[in-house]
C-alpha cells in the first residue's frame, strides 16, 4: 500500500477562523391570545392555586415557600420565549424564581372523545410565596399603561399556573411493582433551604421509615437526591408532597446475570513484560483478581469503597479489565503468547458486598466523585455498571448528572455500557448513566456469518433530550452463538461470555490511546467526536437506535488516517455565548470535477442542569455550511429572490443594487433555514444535542471558498451558564473523482495545518469472527 493512501489526519483547522457579526434581532411571532384574555385566565389560576396551597397540610409543604408550575403554551417553549419578566420583577429570595423545568403534555379531545396527546409544552417549576402570588395578582390587575410590553407578552405565552399533578410526580413504576428501592428528588429552596431535607425526613419517620436507611446527596444550589426503601403505600403518601419534584424506582444491574456463558480450561500465555504502558485507563467496577499472571504487570488495583468485595464483582471487573487490555481473546490459540497491552489499567473497586444492596449506588457515586479529582493523569474512564431500568425522559438520575458534571469540570471522557435488557420489550431503552451527554454510550454488536449486527441483549436508544442519538457506537460484545472470550478469575481458564460490559472497555481503551498518543492534539471532546465520526457505517447509513452511529472500526488505525482522495481535519476551540465564528474549509481552487462529499461531526462539552430534564444541556453550537461563500441572495419587494456569485457577476450585482435590490448579509447556506421553528421542530432537528453528525454532497464545480459558521448559545434561564462553549469539529472531505492529490494540495495551500502522527500499534482487531 502506498504512503499516499493512509496519511495522518490533520488538526489546527481553527487557525483559519475569524469572528463574525450577525446583526439584527428577529421579531418573534405574537401569541394568539390577547393580554386581557390571558390575564383573566392567569388571575383565576392564581386564586385557585393559592386556595389549594392554603389547604395543603403543614407536613406536606414547607413553612415559607411553595413550588408552583407555570405551564407554557406548546408553541412558546423555545429559548427565545423564556418569560424572564415574570421573575425579574420580584426579589430573588421572597419573590418568584424559576428553579427547573420539564416538558408537559396537554390533553385534547379528538372526535372519538378519547384523550390524545398534543405537542409538548414547557413546564417551569417556580419557587414562590403566598405573598409573591398576591403581588403578581395585583400587578395583573394594574392598568396596562403601567406595565411593560415584555411583561404583557410573557403573560400571553402562558397556558396556566397550578400545582404538580400526582401522575407527574410518580414516574416509571410498572403495575407489578410492589416494593423496592426508590429515588426521590427534592426541589431547591431559598428561605427554607436549611430545613427541606429534614422536613422530608420527618414525613418519612411519621410513616415508619427509618432515617438511617436513607442515602442522600444535596448539590449546591440544586436539587437533593434521596434514596429510600419503599412500597406502594409510601408512594401514596408522597403524592402531593409539595417539595417533591419526582420519585422513580431503582435497581442495580445484576452482576451474576452479566456473566453469562461458560468457563473452560486453556488460555493464551501471559505477555512477556518489558515496560508499563504510558497510557492509563481508569476502570470503575467490582474489583479484580490481583494474582493473575496476565494482569499483574498491567493493572493497579485500588479499593475505592470499604467493605468486602463481591466474588461476582471481582469476576466482572477482571473480565472488563481483560477486554480493555487485550480485547477479545477469540483471535488467539492457547499456545500463543499475548502481545503486551497498549494501556495500563487503574482498576478502582467501587462495588462492595454492602453497596450492591443499595440499588441507587450512592456510595459508588460518592467514590467516583472523590477519586476523579485525585487522578488527573487519567483522561478516560470505563464504567460497565449502573442502575438497572430504562431511562425516563422526565428524570435525571444522580449517576448521570454526577458523571456529566465531572466530565465538564475535569475534561475527561466516560465510556459507559448501555445495559443488557435489549430483549425486554418495553424495558429495552438505554440505562443510566449511559444517557450522559458528555460521554460515550457503548452498545454491543456480534458477528453472525459475515455481518455485524446488534447483539440482541444490547439496549437501544433514544437517549435523553440533549443527546438523543444513543447509543453512540458499538463495540464487539459477543452473543450466545459467538461469545467474547476473556480472562477468568479461575487460573488457567477462559470465560466465554457476552455483554455491553465488555464492549465498552474496548472502545474506552482506544479513546485513551488516542488522547495519550496525540501529543495534546486530542482531548476528551475531540476523542468523542473522532470516535463517532470514524464509525464503520459512515455516509452509507444514518444513526439508528439499535446500531448507533456504527461500529468501532476493525482496524482502529483507520481512525487516525486519511484514505486516498480525501482529508480529515479537526477544529477545536471555545466560543463566547451569543458569538459567531467563521471557519474555513480547506479547498483546492483547481478542484472542479466530480461530486464531493462533506461529512462532519460536532461535539460540545456542555454544562448540565439536573433540574430541567427537557433543557438538560445548558449550551450548544449551531453550525451552518456554506459551500460557496461568494453566492449571495438578493431581494426586492414584489420580486422573486435571486442568487448571484458576487465575484463572477460583479456588474450584474452592481446593477441590481442600483435598482433597489438588497443583498443578504450572509452567503446562501446549504444548511436548514434558521427561520421560525417551534421548539418541537428544533428538538427534532437535535439543536441542543451535544453531538451532531451531518453529511452533504455537492458538485465540485459549485464549490468556492466553502466555510462553516458556528454560533454558540446558552439557554435562557440556565443555572449552569458557560463563559465559553467548548467544541470539537471533525470534517472529512472526500473527492473520489478528483484528478489530483487533494491531501497534498490542502497541506501545501494551508500551511498552518499539522498532521497528527498517532501509531495505535494494533496487534489485534476490535472484533471477533465466528
Amino acid at each position: 500500500m502506498s504512503d499516499n493512501s493512509r496519511r495522518p489526519i490533520l488538526y489546527r483547522g481553527e487557525q483559519y477562523s475569524s469572528p463574525i457579526l450577525k446583526g439584527g434581532k428577529r421579531t418573534l411571532p405574537e401569541p394568539k391570545i390577547s393580554y386581557e384574555e390571558a390575564r383573566d385566565l392567569l388571575i383565576k389560576d392564581i386564586q385557585s392555586t393559592s386556595n389549594e396551597l392554603r389547604n395543603v397540610p403543614a407536613q406536606m409543604r414547607m413553612p415559607n415557600e411553595a413550588i408552583v408550575c407555570l405551564r407554557m403554551q406548546p408553541e412558546f417553549s423555545a429559548k427565545s420565549y423564556y418569560p424572564s419578566s415574570l421573575f425579574s420583577a420580584f426579589d430573588d429570595i421572597d419573590g418568584m424564581q424559576e428553579i427547573g423545568s420539564r416538558l408537559w403534555r396537554p390533553k385534547q379531545e379528538n372526535k372519538g372523545d378519547e384523550n390524545i396527546e398534543s405537542k409538548p409544552g414547557k413546564l417551569l417549576f417556580v419557587r414562590t410565596t403566598e405573598e409573591a402570588l398576591v403581588t403578581l395578582q395585583k400587578k395583573l390587575n394594574s392598568a396596562e399603561d403601567l406595565l411593560s410590553k415584555s411583561f404583557m407578552k410573557d403573560v400571553r405565552k402562558l397556558s396556566g399556573i397550578d400545582l404538580l399533578r400526582n401522575e407527574e410526580q410518580v414516574l416509571g413504576f410498572h403495575k407489578e411493582w410492589q416494593a423496592g428501592r426508590i429515588e426521590a428528588v427534592l426541589h431547591p429552596f431559598a428561605l427554607d433551604s436549611e430545613q427541606v431535607f429534614f422536613h422530608f425526613v420527618q414525613l418519612l419517620q411519621k410513616n415508619g421509615i427509618d432515617p438511617n436507611s436513607l442515602k442522600y446527596k444535596q448539590y449546591d444550589g440544586g436539587v437533593t437526591f434521596v434514596s429510600i426503601d419503599g412500597d406502594r403505600k409510601l408512594l401514596d403518601i408522597l403524592q402531593g408532597y409539595n417539595p417533591l419534584r419526582m420519585v422513580h424506582p431503582l435497581s442495580i444491574r445484576d452482576l451474576p446475570s452479566l456473566i453469562r456463558g461458560t468457563v473452560s480450561l486453556g488460555i493464551p500465555k501471559a505477555p512477556i513484560f518489558s515496560s508499563r504502558p504510558s497510557t492509563i485507563l481508569g476502570v470503575l467496577d467490582g474489583g479484580i483478581e490481583p494474582t493473575s499472571d496476565h494482569l499483574k504487570n498491567y493493572v493497579e488495583a485500588i479499593d475505592a469503597v470499604p467493605d468486602e468485595a463481591l466474588a461476582a464483582g471481582i469476576e466482572h471487573g477482571t473480565q472488563v479489565s481483560s477486554a480493555a487490555l487485550f480485547g477479545p481473546l477469540n483471535h488467539y490459540n492457547n499456545n500463543e503468547t499475548l502481545p503486551e497491552p497498549k494501556v495500563f489499567v487503574r482498576n478502582f473497586r467501587v462495588l462492595s458486598s454492602k453497596n450492591i444492596r443499595d440499588r441507587e449506588l450512592y456510595e459508588t457515586i460518592d467514590a467516583i466523585e472523590g477519586l476523579v479529582p485525585k487522578n488527573p493523569d487519567i483522561k478516560v474512564y470505563n464504567l460497565s455498571i449502573g442502575p438497572r431500568g430504562p431511562i425516563l425522559d422526565d428524570v435525571i438520575s444522580r449517576f448521570t448528572f454526577a458523571l456529566d458534571l465531572l466530565s465538564a469540570q475535569h475534561n475527561i471522557l466516560f465510556c459507559t455500557a448501555v445495559g443488557n435488557d435489549g430483549l425486554q420489550t418495553g424495558y429495552d431503552r438505554i440505562q443510566s448513566p449511559s444517557d450522559m451527554v458528555n460521554g460515550l454510550a457503548i452498545g454491543a454488536y456480534t458477528i453472525i456469518g459475515n455481518d455485524k449486527v446488534r447483539a440482541p441483549y444490547s439496549c437501544i436508544g433514544p437517549g435523553r433530550e440533549g443527546n438523543k442519538l444513543k447509543p453512540d457506537l458499538l463495540g464487539f460484545g459477543g452473543c450466545d452463538r459467538n461469545p467474547i472470550q476473556l480472562l477468568s478469575t479461575t487460573a488457567g481458564h477462559k470465560s466465554y461470555t457476552s455483554g455491553t460490559s465488555f464492549a465498552s472497555p474496548i472502545v474506552a481503551s482506544v479513546a485513551a490511546r488516542l488522547i495519550d498518543k496525540s501529543n495534546s492534539a486530542i482531548d476528551s471532546t475531540v476523542a468523542r467526536a473522532l470516535l463517532v465520526h470514524s464509525t464503520a457505517e459512515k455516509t452509507e447509513k444514518k444513526h439508528c437506535f439499535e446500531m448507533g452511529h456504527g461500529t468501532l472500526p476493525d482496524n482502529i488505525n483507520d481512525i487516525a488516517v486519511c484514505p486516498q482522495m480525501s482529508y480529515t481535519l479537526i477544529y477545536q476551540g471555545e466560543i463566547d455565548p451569543g458569538k459567531y465564528g467563521e471557519y474555513q474549509i480547506p479547498w483546492p481552487k483547481d478542484l472542479t470535477q466530480g461530486t464531493v462529499n462533506f461529512r462532519w461531526t460536532l461535539a460540545v462539552l456542555t454544562g448540565v442542569d439536573p433540574q430541567s430534564p427537557d433543557d438538560y444541556t445548558s449550551s450548544t453550537i449551531e453550525i451552518a455550511f456554506y459551500p460557496n461563500s461568494k453566492i449571495y441572495g438578493f431581494t426586492k419587494a414584489g420580486q422573486s429572490p435571486k442568487y448571484l456569485n458576487v465575484e463572477l457577476k460583479a456588474d450584474e450585482v452592481a446593477q441590481l443594487e442600483m435598482d433597489g435590490w438588497k443583498r443578504s448579509a450572509y452567503p446562501k447556506t446549504a444548511s436548514k433555514s434558521s427561520g421560525f421553528q417551534t421548539e418541537h421542530d428544533l428538538r427534532a432537528d437535535l439543536k441542543w444535542d451535544s453531538v451532531d453528525t451531518r453529511a452533504i454532497s455537492k458538485r465540485a464545480s459549485g464549490i468556492n471558498y466553502p466555510v462553516f459558521h458556528l454560533h454558540a448559545i446558552n439557554r435562557a434561564g440556565a443555572r449552569t451558564m458557560s463563559n465559553k462553549v467548548k467544541f470539537a469539529l471533525v470534517l472529512t472531505v472526500d473527492a473520489p473523482k478528483a484528478k489530483m492529490d487533494i491531501y497534498s494540495k490542502v497541506r501545501n495551500e494551508y500551511s498552518a495545518l499539522v498532521p497528527i502522527k498517532i501509531d495505535l500499534q494494533v496487534d489485534v482487531t476490535a472484533s471477533a469472527k465466528v
